[in-house]
């Protein structure tokens, strides 16, 4: 008896379900953060050519962006570096990465993805349209549930936190080291795994 209106009778399951999907989604990131501070994550290793995996995440990202209106990710590599790693973890970080740098770009922004190699290291990085985090919140963005100021997490479109944490936690996995740093009208996100 609280709804009488047909429409917005029929809005409500798929309210539910995305509801649903969003708390299923927050479960399993908490699972894996739950997973990577015991120290109990297991990850199977073998050869994987980061190029296609990262296009593989790219190519699933572009249909989020063009419902938000943000230009990318742009994506053409010069490089196909094989490194050691687990392909559905290694997926997983570039796709939180991805994920937040879309989220934080605005409509007519553009999200770029590069990937090179130097030194021994593969290096992937994102870099996203946000206009920047301030200096004090560099170190901070990895931490367990930081999402920043109410500018980069606007309205009911910031997640929970878990992303980036997670990313972090499963490149350290691998051996690998993330960091972000501020570019003109945003910031770069960059991952750095050994090479295979």
């Amino acid at each position: 008896g609280i709804a009488h209106e047909p429409a917005e009778i029929g809005r409500y399951p798929a309210r539910l379900v995305t509801e649903a999907e969003r708390l299923a989604r927050l479960v399993d990131d908490l699972f894996e953060l739950s997973r990577i501070q015991a120290d109990a994550l297991a990850l199977s290793l073998e050869r994987v050519p980061l190029g296609e995996l990262v296009s593989d995440v790219v190519a699933s990202a572009t249909v989020v962006a063009e419902a938000k209106g943000v230009r990318g990710p742009v994506f053409a590599p010069a490089q196909v570096p094989e490194v050691a790693g687990s392909p559905p973890e290694l997926a997983r970080v570039v796709g939180n990465l991805l994920d937040n740098a879309i989220r934080h770009t605005p409509a007519g922004g553009t999200v770029e993805v590069d990937l090179r190699t130097e030194d021994g290291v593969a290096e992937v990085s994102v870099r996203d349209g946000c206009g920047g985090i301030p200096d004090p919140d560099l170190d901070r963005v990895f931490d367990l549930a930081y999402r920043g100021d109410h500018a980069r997490t606007p309205g009911t479109s910031g997640g929970a936190g878990l992303g980036l944490a997670i990313a972090r936690g499963l490149v350290e996995a691998h051996r690998g080291d993330i960091a972000v740093r501020n570019e003109p009208g945003g910031c770069r996100f960059t991952v750095r795994l050994p090479l295979a």
